[in-house]
């Protein structure tokens, strides 16, 4: 079974036995969790910190490094994977220098996705007619986006504006 039922189960399964510090048969239930759903960049996450919490080692962290990297392939936009990539390469690796390309890369992107939910949420609470709550998130998002320095242009200044615009229209409505 492949449902979205079986993996959220066994997601929990996981959590459990990790809580309890059960890291050789959390893998092995991982294991059989990525069988079933290969190439799914959370598996591949979770996957790697049990291969680095192993008891008894069945992989190397070679294999943990590949299988982070390969998540970040697959989700070139996941935070989670980029940060857990940056600790390795801190902890495990010892590359202070390529642990930190690697946080940026993790802070661009959940610097990203705060900015989109904070748009999302000015754009809902306009509709509901709650202005104070709006701007604050379209002042958040504004300021979020101008400390992304990676980027030479912001790419949320059109959307922040529209908003704004439509939140003028509100106003003199």
């Amino acid at each position: 079974m492949t449902g979205t039922g079986a993996f959220t189960k066994g997601l929990t399964e996981i959590q459990s036995l990790l809580e309890v510090e059960k890291y050789d048969r959390a893998l092995e239930r991982l294991e059989k969790l990525r069988d079933a759903w290969p190439g799914n960049p959370q598996l591949l996450i979770v996957w790697s910190r049990l291969v680095q919490l192993q008891d008894n080692p069945t992989h190397t962290l070679a294999d943990a490094k590949r299988a982070l990297q390969q998540a970040i392939e697959l989700d070139k936009q996941s935070a989670a994977a980029a940060i857990e990539l940056g600790y390795f390469l801190d902890n495990v690796e010892d590359n202070v220098q390529a642990a930190t390309k690697s946080f940026a890369q993790g802070i661009v992107a959940a610097r990203q996705l705060l900015i989109e939910g904070l748009l999302g949420q000015a754009r809902a609470l306009i509709q509901l007619d709650k202005r104070e709550e709006a701007v604050r998130c379209l002042v958040e998002a504004h300021q979020l986006a101008d400390a992304d320095r990676a980027a030479k242009k912001n790419p949320f200044a059109a959307r922040i504006e529209e908003l704004l615009t439509e939140l003028g229209q509100l106003q003199s409505a």
